[in-house]
């Protein structure tokens, strides 16, 4: 734990046991005092720019009274993450950030019921969500007290809280990082109500299986070298633990009164979370002392960009008005409600139900105001199934990475973000395991997915901070790399490319596995769906070329007869005739059939000719190996007279030549011919034709 040097007792609390707990200006007076209690510099110590000492005794010394198990792993969390970060070179003041974030970890854990927190069996998703938005008033609690923003950071990421408007990444901050290793560590070797302790090489097997999918590979062999260190002797120091935590987080009336203010406000700010899109607060100097982590995600504006900031109505909203209604609560005293509108995209508007409310202290005065936030058309309930299905859906089962519609989506992100800024730039890789068809086929399917589970994992381990990993299809992956030229990211692509070469997979000695790779780097010339068609181009070359490489698009790359390559007709086509009995009426509504049951897209119609496009498009469309009748082809159908000779007068003939062609990616002629036979077979089905 921390150690405290002395440092003047705490300002003792407003005394809150007879305040009503629905009191709602004292609950905010008590949450502002907090503010202005970690205003106050902790005298000596080495702690006053991450936190005030006071402040930072009084939040352990109630953690301790609350639940003396919750401290005791908090500092055995310390202890661990401290012992993690030096092995990775952490130094000063970035190792006390790493502790200070550990002690406060749990901090949320002072507001949750025993039947919660100490059930001996798996949370219900509504139970799950309960303990999440204590997470998030734990948050709003540790701006109140001033804490360092990196502190606040790392333990709002372990938690999984709004980390990509925190840190502007798409990625955990190594700190992050290192919490939740050392955070799953303790919770596995410590006693549950549900299960005995696992030892040291039980853990750190547990752990070391979920590289890559949930905890940092790096991380995790840290830990280990730590652990085989003599540091790590003081995580069994019981007599050390009781001594440091009765020093540094005493219990006496004064924490039992603390305590008692602090659950008061946590189940307060419960509500807030639990019921408002997003809330802040504003102190009597006007300026921002809570910024809820809803209004994080609603305003697009980190804590870090408004807390003590001067307060303007345009942090909120572009809209001007008048009298902002903040400015009338402090003049009238009175609450108000009001409407405003919020920018909720590019183009996109949201109109929101805004109610100010004063912060009124005992003898009067206005000392603050609140502003809740409610978007009526939504509702927040069940939040905690959206989130696993949120998971669902933007994840592939198998590997546990992105999946393909939120590749797409995350590349739109990247693209908007390029053209709206002409300094950034952006890079697509795309991967593909050679010969991985006989892997199945000599080895079985089973070891075929273990080899996809450990290769995302690898990819996962050698990608930089930011960088985004999807499962395409099959045996292909896509990696996206944000502010990366073409030049690092073939660098990235050999790096993974040799470590693949020299990684054992599926636990098996003979079994190699090599990749091949094609990389493009976005350039003024190019659409968000272009640059990946480059990067699909430049790995056919590589495979084209005798797989197990990297080739790279680049802007000057294409030479003329790429280019009329490109432009020429595709070589991989199907045509059939088909010859059908019915009239040309009845024949619309049988192609009418067709289209509904193949939902698809209409492109083109006329009398005697009707083209189609079937199959999944989309920035990311083409040929997942896994999902042939998916391929997006076009359907050309034109429409003619049987030859006389084979018409009769009441049995007509018409003749329908099929054309199919494919949409995008065209590597695979076997695939492509599969799917052409199906899309052939499945219109003479439905035209019940010859």
């Amino acid at each position: 734990m921390a150690t405290l040097t002395a440092a003047p007792p705490a300002p003792r609390p407003a005394d809150l046991s007879n305040v009503h707990p629905m009191d709602s200006s004292r609950l905010f007076m008590a949450l502002l005092n907090l503010v202005r209690d970690s205003d106050t510099p902790a005298a000596g110590g080495n702690h006053r720019h991450l936190i005030a000492a006071p402040i930072l005794r009084r939040l352990l010394s109630a953690l301790h009274f609350r639940d003396a198990s919750t401290l005791k792993h908090s500092r055995r969390v310390g202890l661990i993450s401290v012992g993690i970060a030096a092995r990775l070179g952490w130094e000063d003041d970035d190792l006390r950030i790493i502790e200070i974030a550990s002690l406060m970890h749990d901090i949320g854990k002072i507001g949750i019921p025993d039947h919660i927190l100490r059930k001996p069996g798996k949370l219900s998703p509504d139970e799950a969500e309960y303990i999440a938005v204590y997470h998030r008033v734990a948050l709003a609690l540790l701006q109140a007290c001033q804490i360092h923003p990196d502190v606040t950071e790392i333990v709002a990421q372990s938690h999984g809280v709004d980390e990509e408007h925190l840190n502007g990444r798409n990625a955990l901050s190594l700190g992050a990082r290192i919490l939740a290793v050392a955070d799953a560590y303790d919770s596995l070797t410590t006693r549950q109500c549900f299960r005995a302790p696992y030892d040291r090489w039980e853990a750190l097997q547990i752990l070391e299986e979920q590289s890559g999918k949930q905890f940092d590979r790096n991380v995790v062999a840290a830990l280990g070298r730590w652990l085989d260190g003599p540091d790590a002797a003081r995580l069994a120091d019981e007599r050390a633990a009781e001594v440091s935590i009765h020093v540094n987080a005493p219990v006496d009336m004064e924490t039992r009164q603390n305590a008692n203010q602090l659950c008061h406000v946590f189940n307060h700010l419960y509500l807030l979370e639990s019921l408002y899109d997003a809330f802040y607060v504003i102190d009597a100097n006007r300026q921002v002392a809570i910024w809820s982590s809803g209004a994080t995600t609603m305003f697009n504006r980190s804590p870090h960009d408004t807390m003590r900031k001067k307060w303007s109505r345009q942090l909120v909203t572009k809209s001007q008005a008048t009298t902002d209604p903040v400015e009338t609560v402090f003049l009238t005293g009175q609450a108000v409600c009001h409407g405003m509108t919020i920018q909720a995209g590019e183009d996109a508007y949201v109109d929101v139900d805004v109610q100010a409310i004063p912060i009124q202290a005992d003898d009067g005065s206005i000392c603050g105001v609140v502003e809740l936030i409610c978007n009526g058309k939504e509702s927040k309930r069940h939040r905690g199934q959206f989130r696993s299905l949120q998971m669902a859906a933007t994840r592939d089962p198998l590997t546990g990475v992105f999946n393909r519609g939120e590749l797409e989506r995350r590349l739109k992100e990247l693209y908007e973000a390029w053209t709206s800024d002409a300094g950034t730039r952006f890079s697509v890789v795309f991967m593909d395991l050679d010969h991985f068809k006989s892997i199945n086929d000599r080895l079985s399917h089973a070891i075929g997915d273990k080899v996809l589970i450990d290769c995302a994992r690898l990819i996962q381990d050698e990608l930089y901070s930011g960088e985004l990993v999807g499962r395409y299809g099959g045996e292909e992956f896509v990696i996206l790399c944000p502010e990366t030229d073409s030049e690092a990211a073939v660098e990235r692509a050999e790096r993974l490319r040799r470590t693949l070469m020299t990684t054992r997979f599926a636990d098996r000695d003979d079994l190699r596995v090599t990749a091949s790779f094609g990389v493009a780097e976005i350039h003024s010339e190019d659409t968000v769906g272009s640059v990946v068609s480059r990067a699909d181009q430049a790995l056919y070359e590589a495979k084209r070329q005798g797989r197990n490489r990297t080739c790279v698009s680049t802007a000057d790359s294409d030479s003329s007869s790429d280019r009329n390559r490109r432009k020429a007709k595709p070589t991989c086509q199907h045509s059939a005739t088909i010859t059908t009995y019915v009239g040309v009426e009845m024949l619309q509504l049988k192609l009418t059939g067709f289209i509904e049951s193949q939902r698809a897209k209409i492109i083109s119609v006329d009398p005697r000719k009707v083209v189609l496009q079937l199959g999944q498009g989309g920035l990311l469309s083409g040929w997942s190996k896994s999902a042939v009748e998916r391929i997006p082809v076009k359907v050309t159908i034109d429409i003619t007279d049987g030859p006389e000779e084979l018409n009769q007068k009441s049995n007509r003939r018409l003749l329908l030549k099929v054309h199919v062609e494919p949409v995008g990616r065209s590597a695979d002629d076997d695939q492509f011919k599969v799917r052409a036979a199906l899309v052939i077979d499945q219109l003479r089905s439905h035209l019940m034709a010859e």
